[in-house]
């Protein structure tokens, strides 16, 4: 994941020092981004996917934003983490649900098995496996840290947003991104599953 990363890093740290002076506390932006992926939502519901696509995008520059700004003014918490985690799933949910509202050609299946599909292993299942592997003291911080996983949620977002900027142009192209995406987080839980049950 880039933002482990040095440039992610630095680059969280020069987010946190531009917008640091916003009038907002993190978790205030936090709920912001499940704002702007509401209206999101609205208009993938009018069938404008390409405007969706912007309320999307901002929802997760947002996201960047809020723990970026925690750190920035040094007010990182459990609970801010916590209450972003919680936000990032309804993100999701909404931003894989807004596929629902086009009429995109099966591949292989309905393209509403892979929309369930992706939701199910990659926002549920693969954080439920970090979630529970914690819960029931099978691994510590360290271990939970190098977790493996092809597609945390970062790449997931990423899948979405290009699936749902095909969608106006070619159908098909978005569908079979969708099912890259199911698949690909179906592996993404069974790596966690695996790496957890050792």
């Amino acid at each position: 994941m880039l933002k482990k990363t040095g440039i992610g890093v630095r680059f969280q740290k020069v987010l946190g020092n531009l917008f640091s002076c916003l009038p907002l506390s993190a978790n205030q932006i936090t709920v912001c981004a499940l704002l702007l992926a509401l209206i999101g939502f609205y208009f993938a519901y009018l069938q404008q996917p390409l405007v969706s696509l912007l309320f999307f995008i901002l929802s997760g520059a947002t996201d960047a934003i809020d723990g970026a700004v925690a750190r920035a003014r040094n007010e990182v918490s459990a609970r801010g983490a916590y209450i972003d985690g919680m936000i990032d799933r309804l993100v999701e949910f909404l931003f894989a649900c807004s596929f629902f509202f086009y009429a995109l050609p099966p591949f292989i299946l309905p393209t509403g098995a892979w929309i369930i599909s992706f939701l199910f292993f990659g926002s549920c299942m693969t954080s439920f496996a970090t979630a529970y592997a914690d819960h029931r003291k099978v691994a510590d911080a360290k271990k939970i840290a190098r977790q493996p996983g092809i597609l945390p949620r970062a790449e997931r977002l990423t899948i979405l947003f290009a699936a749902l900027a095909l969608v106006p142009f070619c159908p098909s192209c978005a569908s079979f991104l969708l099912f890259c995406g199911a698949l690909l987080a179906a592996i993404t839980f069974g790596q966690r599953f695996d790496y957890f049950a050792e």
